[in-house]
Formats: C-alpha cells, sequence, structure tokens
C-alpha cells in the first residue's frame, strides 16, 4: 500500500462532518417541539377533566374539580353536585407544569354520576412569556383545548 491509499481525504472529511451537521440540525429543530409546555399542561388538563368524569361515571358519585392554587387541580365527590358533603380524593389531583399557572382560580365543575357537567367552565393558563391556552368543559361532559 501506498502512504497516499490510507487514511482519508480532507474532502470526504468535510463531506461527513457536513451530513452530520444537518442531521444534527434537522433533529434539533424537530426536538424544540417537544418542549412546549403550555401545549402539555393544557393536553394534560384536559385529559384530567376526562378522568375524572370517567370516575364519576365508574363509581356512580358526583366528581367536584376545582383549583386549589394557581397551579394546582383537586377532586372531591359525593352523592351528587348538591350534596355539601364530599370526600376529598387524594387519588385524583393535577399540578400545572412549572412554567405554567391558572389566570383565575374561581372555577369549578362537577360531574354527575352519568358524567354530565353541571356548568360550562373556561380554564385559562398562561405561561412565563404571556401566551394562553384556553380549556374547556360543555355541560354534556365534552372538553375542548384552543391553545392561542
Amino acid at each position: 500500500m501506498r502512504a497516499q491509499e490510507r487514511g482519508y481525504s480532507i474532502v470526504e472529511l468535510i463531506v461527513v462532518l457536513a451530513m452530520t451537521m444537518s442531521l444534527m440540525s434537522i433533529s434539533v429543530y424537530n426536538l424544540r417541539n417537544l418542549e412546549r409546555p403550555l401545549k402539555t399542561g393544557s393536553a394534560q388538563l384536559g385529559g384530567f377533566f376526562k378522568q375524572a368524569r370517567s370516575k364519576a361515571i365508574a363509581t356512580t358519585s358526583a366528581y367536584r374539580v376545582y383549583a386549589i392554587s394557581s397551579t394546582q387541580v383537586a377532586t372531591t365527590y359525593g352523592v351528587n353536585c348538591d350534596n355539601a358533603t364530599t370526600t376529598f380524593d387524594s387519588e385524583l389531583t393535577y399540578n400545572l407544569p412549572s412554567e405554567l399557572e391558572f389566570t383565575d382560580t374561581s372555577w369549578e365543575v362537577c360531574f354527575s354520576a352519568r358524567g354530565i357537567a353541571n356548568n360550562n367552565i373556561t380554564v385559562i393558563m398562561q405561561d412565563k412569556e404571556g401566551q394562553t391556552s384556553t380549556v374547556e368543559v360543555f355541560l354534556g361532559g365534552a372538553v375542548r383545548i384552543d391553545e392561542a
């Protein structure tokens, strides 16, 4: 073998480096979408409402969902939505991701044993950059998520 045939040429190294950089830039761009706390938080909150509704139907109890702080949601259950005697369900709570908070904590919804909500509510959450997302619960128990 000659000395010229051993190793790689500078052109080959530059081509491999350029291809590697192109693949890395594409992957970083796609991974950036995974770090969207507002979208994640609103999807999780929507799922939490659906889970509370499902639990109300499964247990034939009324489940009340409410904010206990600007970052936490809790549930209580009882015989019906009008019942003053309820029990805290420690297994069914939700904490927003650390970058998010509710703009208003005065909302509350109760799902009857049939899964029907007692009122329409709109929950607005906001991230540190001021962007908002809305989660709505309708009388029939449906949940809609709108990201602004």
